[in-house]
């Protein structure tokens, strides 16, 4: 003896919009996740040519194989002894590095979204090393800087809060 479901069309419909607004929600939250890991990665990135911010790229499908040069909008200044973000070059470089994280469509929440930076000063930053060891203005990266801090707002929050 099975089951007898009075308004099927209307339960059907109900349990589809359901999934919908879930989806629409976790698409929302991912969008904020990635702003969040877009805006945390540039502020923790030391700029000098602009070329290492210039260089994240956020793409879906596949990772970003381009290498960007720098925008140069003048002299770099005396970065070495400037506080992070307040780089001549680094306004101009973020900026066009933004154009990719626009361009995401996060209307599909099971999207795989990469972000790449093929600069190739990119792994001297995150170990460190640059402009020299000991002398790095960022010298605990950038990369495993954010991931600690995301997964642990995962871990905490989880993804559809």
């Amino acid at each position: 003896m099975g089951a007898v479901i009075p308004n099927k069309a209307a339960c059907r419909s109900a349990m589809l919009k359901s999934i919908a607004d879930l989806e629409a929600r976790m698409a929302r939250n991912i969008e904020a996740l990635v702003r969040e890991v877009d805006e945390h990665i540039k502020s923790l990135t030391p700029v000098h040519t602009g070329q290492a911010v210039r260089n994240y790229i956020w793409t879906t499908g596949a990772p970003s194989t381009t290498v960007f040069e720098a925008i140069d909008n003048g002299p770099p200044g005396p970065t070495n002894s400037m506080s992070l973000g307040q780089e001549p070059r680094r306004d101009v470089n973020e900026t066009a590095a933004a154009q990719s994280l626009e361009s995401l469509n996060f209307a599909n929440p099971f999207t795989t979204i990469y972000l790449t930076n093929n600069s190739p000063d990119i792994v001297g930053l995150e170990l460190g090393r640059l402009p020299f060891p000991g002398r790095s203005r960022s010298p605990r990266g950038m990369f495993g800087l954010v991931n600690t801090y995301v997964q642990a707002k995962i871990a905490a929050k989880g993804i559809m809060s």
